[in-house]
């Protein structure tokens, strides 16, 4: 007897685990239900064509970031082919704003249709890239000081001290061997906020030289200038000489730099007075212009005189990089 009523309970507790286990399916299967009618995407909601109805956020943000893979289209850069002499354009790419698309799949309205949220992307090298650069934009009354620098050391702290008691913001394109010998005044420079560019590891002659040598001439004197200020310079190239031919522009471009020229060339390695440097540079100013100097004696003479002048006519003295800037297509 003691048996069967032991057997019986037994049962007894089975069937209510199974009655438990029923009822917690039934919660369980009810809140599922409910929790997607209170948290998750409205009926007839969709996404590109899918269906999002009742989608809880973690699977919203799964859905999309999946969807994010395939839309997404990385941007080309423009190249040049010197064996043809063609130009291929770049093309623009396109991401998914995967946190704003998920927001708006949260908050849509019953019945609404909805696409990714996308932006452009913009390829860091485009055709212009393949052609010298002689001036900027001209919409704006901007214009820019280069100082090519593989000499005229003597000069600098003075030329830099008109800068910033001025607030000027000039681009100094460095020759290598030259920064080997005097490192810290590119720290300073820099450090004052002026724009680090390249001029080559040394003063050669680039319409001399073979692809290859271009590219070391370019890209050693860009590994140095990194480890002289710790940042990555501009990828801007003012060839030594001014020299400049297809392949020059081309190796340059392929390298991701623009080949910058002038609009107005102070011509002041000679030596000139400084008047005759204010002149040529008040003669010719116009938006946009990219004014060429080095550190001389006369041109530390006319620096103040010319960036008043300038001012006084309108103009914002700013950096090459400035100068080129383009807005996001």
């Amino acid at each position: 007897m003691k048996l069967i009523i032991l057997e019986r309970s037994k049962i007894i507790k089975f069937i209510c685990w199974i009655l438990l286990v029923v009822l917690s399916a039934g919660v369980a299967g009810q809140w599922s239900r409910s929790k997607r009618k209170w948290f998750g995407v409205r009926e007839r909601v969709t996404l590109e064509g899918r269906s999002m109805a009742r989608l809880l956020p973690e699977e919203v943000r799964k859905v999309v970031t999946e969807m994010a893979k395939l839309f997404t289209i990385e941007p080309q850069n423009a190249g040049y082919f010197l064996e043809t002499g063609e130009v291929i354009p770049e093309k623009h790419g396109r991401g998914v704003d995967i946190e704003t698309t998920i927001a708006t799949v949260l908050k849509a309205a019953p019945g609404e249709n909805l696409n990714l949220i996308t932006y452009a992307i913009p390829a860091t090298v485009g055709k212009d890239y393949f052609s010298p650069v002689f001036q900027g934009p001209t919409g704006k009354r901007e214009v820019s000081l280069t100082i090519n620098v593989a000499w005229g050391e003597e000069e600098l702290p003075t030329m830099l001290a008109i800068f910033k008691q001025h607030g000027v913001k000039a681009t100094f394109f460095f020759d290598g061997e030259w920064v080997k010998k005097f490192p810290e005044f590119v720290k300073q420079i820099e450090t004052e906020g002026h724009e680090i560019a390249n001029h080559g590891l040394y003063h050669g002659h680039p319409v001399t030289m073979s692809k290859e040598e271009l590219k070391r001439l370019i890209v050693d004197n860009a590994k140095l200038l990194k480890e002289v200020t710790g940042k990555e310079p501009a990828k801007l190239f003012a060839p030594p000489y001014g020299e400049f031919n297809d392949q020059i522009v081309a190796v340059a471009g392929n390298l991701g730099y623009r080949t910058i020229m002038w609009t107005i060339d102070t011509i002041d390695w000679q030596r000139p007075t400084p008047e005759v440097i204010i002149r040529r540079v008040v003669d010719k100013i116009k938006p946009g212009a990219i004014i060429l100097m080095h550190p001389t004696v006369p041109t530390v003479k006319a620096l103040e005189r010319i960036v008043n002048t300038l001012r006084n006519q309108g103009y914002a003295l700013v950096t090459v990089s400035e100068l080129l800037k383009k807005e996001d297509p």
